[in-house]
């Protein structure tokens, strides 16, 4: 599938670089493991190759689905009858390609992914920090209501936040996947981050929100944290 992904960018002169990340990159791949892909296209060519890209995914082999095939998507996902599955992003030529870490290139006509780029973060990176505090508070307010869903999917995102944030901290390529950034090139993850999973139940969430609460202070304490922390175990 790959090697027929690779033919048929070869073939369309619109696109100019195509690269692959993820366990096939990094050498570790099984059989779960999926094709994630980028290409990079001309710029004046950028809308009109979009529209084309369904039909080359469905060209490379027999297809149960392809989602996001509305025309003008940039990222296309191919379920392929054989189990292979395909994750194609896209973007222009003139975009930032440094080749980075868990990368291979596959195609490069012009040198793209072979320039010097500065790093660009993820454009909320700042703000994940912030946003697990917030999630927390919603937790508490959640609580106080007997809503436990809105509860317990709402410290998930607290959890969530947090891994993305404690990625960045420990420097892990792409923080923005959290835990798979994490897990995917070896770092650590947080300790006692099991306390921070519960059921559906009030005073566990309680307690999971407290621990995760806990695992958030460590990075910053502020007015707003100690709020949240105080609201938390007040509540239980």
């Amino acid at each position: 599938m790959l090697r027929r992904l690779l033919e048929a960018a070869e073939a369309d002169p619109r696109i100019r670089a195509l690269r692959i990340r993820g366990s096939f990159a990094r050498g570790d791949v099984d059989e779960h493991s999926d094709l994630d892909t980028m290409i990079w296209i001309v710029d004046d060519e950028y809308d009109s190759t979009l529209a084309d890209l369904p039909s080359l995914v469905r060209s490379l082999g027999p297809t149960i689905d392809v989602l996001f095939d509305t025309p003008g998507s940039p990222y296309l996902f191919g379920q392929f009858a054989d189990g292979v599955q395909l994750e194609l992003s896209t973007t222009r030529a003139s975009a930032p390609g440094a080749q980075g870490l868990g990368v291979v290139v596959l195609l490069d006509r012009d040198g793209l992914l072979r320039r010097d780029h500065d790093l660009v973060p993820a454009w909320d990176e700042s703000l994940w920090l912030g946003w697990a505090w917030i999630a927390l508070s919603d937790v508490d307010k959640y609580l106080r209501r007997d809503s436990l869903w809105e509860a317990l999917t709402t410290l998930e995102k607290a959890r969530s936040l947090q891994l993305r944030h404690h990625a960045k901290t420990i420097g892990m390529p792409d923080p923005e996947y959290g835990v798979t950034s994490i897990l995917d090139f070896d770092g650590a993850l947080p300790d006692r981050l099991e306390e921070t999973v519960a059921g559906l139940d009030a005073g566990d969430i309680r307690r999971a929100a407290c621990a995760c609460g806990e695992l958030l202070s460590q990075y910053e304490r502020r007015p707003f944290t100690e709020f949240v922390l105080e609201r938390l175990t007040l509540g239980a």
